[in-house]
């Protein structure tokens, strides 16, 4: 009997590392890593991949107040000046999360009303 408790035992998942809780923490916040999907922004990646981070979330963040914000609010203007006047701000911002800011740019002033 003990045995055959063995051979189920020693082919479990139990039996193999564990990942580190730092390691599991960090991906259970990307939630790319948890569902597979590409960034939102990846198809304007400068080098194949956008870098996940503040400058990334910044820019998805004006996009949505863009296109979501009614016109008269603050975040409205805010995000409109961000993306097609600024003439340092989203090309820095765009640089470090390694998107493409011209093609960005362009993309968006082709769906501007």
């Amino acid at each position: 009997m003990k045995s055959a408790t063995r051979k189920q035992i020693k082919g479990t998942p139990m039996n193999q590392p564990l990942e580190s809780l730092e390691d599991l923490i960090l991906a259970s916040l990307n939630p790319r890593a948890i569902t597979g999907l590409p960034h939102p922004l990846s198809k304007f990646a400068a080098n194949g991949a956008v870098k996940e981070g503040p400058y990334a979330d910044a820019i998805i963040e004006f996009i949505k107040d863009w296109t979501c914000e009614a016109p008269e609010t603050v975040k409205h203007g805010a995000a409109m000046w961000f993306l097609f006047d600024s003439e340092r701000a989203f090309f820095v911002a765009c640089a470090l999360a390694g998107i493409d800011a011209e093609k960005l740019r362009s993309h968006l002033r082709s769906r501007r009303p």
